[in-house]
């Protein structure tokens, strides 16, 4: 497992630099979504639906958690993998579960989020990343 998320020894520089702008750009546009559902979790303003034995206000506290905190630390590369499964989690509750009945274009936001931090997930934070960093000093 460690192997796994920390592993980054084969990716070229312009493969890390295409997963620095991708890392930058998915984590910046969700943290907009999510700086706005915070600030309507500070008001009192919760809105949404309960999700498994969760009530409705700790489901919004949970989905916000991970809208801004966890696409913040996947901008800066830091733990990426374990925090994109917070998003991805989120994703597929928002797409298989709360648009499975809209068209298409009702879900189609969220559908490109599941696959941009499930793709991150997959391929890692890159050479230009904190998580690299942090495996060199380490040795890990």
């Amino acid at each position: 497992m460690k192997k796994f998320i920390f592993r980054f020894t084969d990716l070229s520089f312009q493969t890390s630099l295409a997963l620095l702008i991708f890392r930058v750009g998915v984590g910046a546009t969700l943290m907009t979504h999510g700086y706005g559902k915070f600030l309507r979790l500070l008001d009192g303003n919760i809105w949404g639906r309960s999700h498994l034995f969760f009530s409705e206000e700790i489901s919004f506290a949970l989905i916000t958690f991970a809208e801004l905190f966890c696409s913040f630390f996947v901008l800066l590369g830091v733990g990426t993998r374990i925090f994109t499964i917070p998003l991805i989690y989120a994703f597929i509750i928002i797409v298989f579960d709360v648009h499975i009945d809209d068209p298409f274009s009702k879900m189609e936001k969220g559908f490109l989020f599941l696959v941009s931090y499930s793709s991150i997930f997959l391929l890692g934070p890159g050479k230009f990343s904190i998580d690299y960093l942090l495996s060199k000093k380490f040795k890990l």
